[in-house]
């Protein structure tokens, strides 16, 4: 058996070369080709899966969130029962140095930050420079990588909503939750530049648990029905549903396009397969005649298809993984869906797919081979 091994490491150098690196770039291609479809997929569906179980809510204006709501609701809502924080929320809309620099900018309240999105990473440091300087932000990794921002940068955003144009110092970055592009700055210094109180465009309430989300977004639009601003209040999952829904069609025409290309991809490495083993047929004879079981046999010619799918594998998920490293956050319409790099997941799923292309490029051949009789595969070398 080992002796077979060597020999299939010896085969896999002494082989016809330039079909081997090809057969080595196709696996790679299809690996490729595979991992960036199924991002966009996988990334959604883990959104609204984390959100689920989720024990946030979002209030807004039940006529439309750009109606925003009064700042005092947030103080009703914080003395509900089983409500742990609040934090009130303002679209900025920034623009960095070029229109075409935009992504997600709000203000924020800092005192409730990590209460309301643990699960982001907000280190003690960060938020207390964030409530030392009155113009600081924080700043999502994705965006940080965009433009290549660092810690104690000053930045400068101009509002699409509001007439102004304010200098930012970021204070920190994080790189948890379910988007890690946002820019987050305090409400009191966007209030401070407009010399008047902002709208509040969203609330966002914390419940003790995901148990009693439910009973108290009932609670929350009871207590404002038939006021001058009535809320609708939805679980966090509802409400990243309504963002999420767009790019579920444009990943499910993605995915079948990439997995039709991949398809073909593996044909090409079967077919390339076939000839290969259809012109060693010489070789299983002899290795037959000499005495070595059909297993063995099979075993050497599944090791050489296991080694060069393996690299073809670790190949394209690499670059994959480098692509949607250098395109990250790089496309804010796609939302957090390239904020994130690639998911181990995926990773772990491309190189299993690219070991199943090698052993059915393998097996399938080597076993018909195995069927023909010594002395027909003899005959029809010669």
């Amino acid at each position: 058996m080992f002796a077979l091994f060597s020999f299939a490491g010896a085969s896999l150098i002494r082989r016809n070369q330039r079909r081997t690196i090809l057969t080595v770039l196709a696996v790679a291609c299809a690996t490729l080709v595979f991992c960036i479809v199924m991002v966009l997929p996988y990334i959604t569906e883990r959104i609204a899966a984390v959100a689920d179980a989720s024990p946030r809510l979002v209030v807004m204006n039940k006529a439309a969130m750009r109606y925003g709501l009064p700042e005092s609701y947030s103080k009703k809502i914080e003395d509900m029962p089983d409500v742990v924080a609040v934090n009130r929320m303002t679209w900025f809309a920034g623009v960095y140095n070029d229109p075409k620099h935009q992504f997600s900018s709000v203000a924020i309240d800092p005192g409730t930050l990590a209460e309301i999105w643990p699960e982001n990473g907000f280190d003690a440091e960060t938020l207390a420079r964030l409530r030392a300087h009155r113009n600081g932000a924080v700043v999502g990794a994705a965006t940080m990588h965009r433009f290549g921002w660092k810690i104690g940068q000053n930045v400068i955003l101009r509002s699409q909503i509001y007439p102004v144009t304010l200098p930012f110092m970021i204070v920190g970055s994080y790189s948890g939750g379910s988007d890690p592009s946002v820019f987050m700055f305090r409400r009191d210094y966007l209030e401070e530049a407009l010399h008047d109180s902002t709208r509040v465009d969203m609330m966002w309430v914390r419940c003790a648990n995901s148990r009693v989300a439910s009973r108290i977004a009932d609670q929350i639009d009871s207590t404002f029905r038939n006021s001058a601003a009535e809320t609708e209040t939805d679980t966090e999952k509802a409400f990243l549903i309504t963002f999420l829904v767009r790019f579920q069609s444009l990943g499910q025409i993605v995915q079948a396009l990439g997995l039709c290309a991949v398809f073909a991809m593996a044909l090409a490495v079967l077919n390339g397969s076939s000839m290969t083993l259809r012109e060693r047929r010489g070789e299983i004879a002899v290795l037959r005649t000499v005495g070595f079981s059909n297993t063995q046999i099979l075993a050497s010619f599944m090791t050489e298809a296991f080694a060069m799918a393996s690299v073809g594998g670790i190949a394209g998920t690499s670059t994959a993984a480098l692509i949607l490293e250098l395109v990250r956050g790089g496309v804010p319409a796609l939302g957090p869906a390239l904020s994130s790099g690639m998911p181990y997941p995926i990773l772990i799923g491309g190189v299993a797919m690219a070991l199943c292309i090698g052993a059915l490029s393998a097996l399938a051949p080597t076993l018909a081979a195995l069927r023909t009789p010594v002395y027909q595969s003899l005959r029809d070398v010669t």
